[in-house]
Parts: structure tokens; C-alpha cells; sequence
């Protein structure tokens, strides 16, 4: 199967596939010990496959191969200044903050009505019940951040 690609369509596929593998690369190094092995290498060999096509498509100059292993990579200089870096950092935070927020209203949703009475309330009223411990992390972490965060 074929593809075809302008210059710029590539070059956001080379991002897209980019920021997938860090996504991915991320939790399998956190599922692993150090000398264990990439446990599904579907996804490295796709992004291999795409980085390796880059110079063909003319985008050379933003890929470079691992003199050590062979392994295609983006250059640090496209990283930075394509933005990847920035919106990679940007997901971070979100992630950070949604979790937190869900995590902790869902604590607070727990223990205020008990897991029995929660057992037996209807998908709507959870929904509704506990969207009130939602709004409170999310106002607390808007205006203040961390700092009333204690142990």
C-alpha cells in the first residue's frame, strides 16, 4: 500500500508519529525493568518505517540515523523548533491536573456517600453527585495550584 503525502503532510506525520511513540515508549519503560525488552514492537518498528522514509520524502534534513544502532531519529533542533517539545509538555500538564482533579473527587465522592450507597445509584445521579468534588479540585488547583496541598 501506498501513501501519498505533500511535503507538509509528511512532515505532520513525522510529528503525529513522533509524539505517539513517546506516548508509548513512556508507559512501556514504566511497565518494564531496565534489562527487559520493548514488550510490543509493532510500534517502534512503524516508527522506524515512517522516520526511515523521511529523506525520500524530502525531509531528510530533519531526520537523522543513530550512528550507534541504525535507528532513525528527529534532530533536537526540529524537536525545539517544530514545537513537539512544547506540546508535549503542554499534555503532560493537562494530564497532570485532570488526573488529580478525578482522582481526588472521586476519594471525596467515596467518602462522603459510601461505596454501597454509590453501588446503587444510577449512572445520572453518580454523574451528578459527584460533579460537585469535580468542581471543587478544579477551582482549588485553578486559583492556587498546589500550594494548599499538605500531608
Amino acid at each position: 500500500m501506498e501513501m501519498e503525502l505533500s511535503l507538509e503532510q509528511y512532515e505532520t506525520l513525522l510529528k503525529l508519529v513522533y509524539m505517539g511513540d513517546w506516548v508509548i515508549s513512556t508507559l512501556q519503560a514504566k511497565d518494564r525493568s531496565e534489562d527487559e525488552p520493548d514488550t510490543d514492537s509493532r510500534f517502534a518498528d512503524v516508527v522506524r518505517h515512517v522516520f526511515s522514509q523521511a529523506e525520500h520524502a524530502g525531509l531528510g534534513n530533519i531526520v537523522q540515523i543513530d550512528q550507534n544502532n541504525g535507528e532513525p531519529y528527529l534532530t533536537r533542533e526540529f524537536e525545539e523548533e517544530s514545537g513537539l517539545v512544547d506540546i508535549l509538555e503542554d499534555y503532560e500538564d493537562e494530564v497532570f491536573w485532570q488526573a488529580l482533579i478525578e482522582r481526588l473527587a472521586h476519594r471525596d465522592f467515596l467518602r462522603h456517600y459510601g461505596e454501597t450507597a454509590i453501588s446503587q445509584m444510577a449512572i445520572e445521579e453518580r454523574i451528578e453527585k459527584e460533579t460537585p468534588f469535580h468542581d471543587k479540585w478544579a477551582q482549588e488547583f485553578h486559583e492556587n495550584g498546589l500550594e494548599n496541598i499538605k500531608i
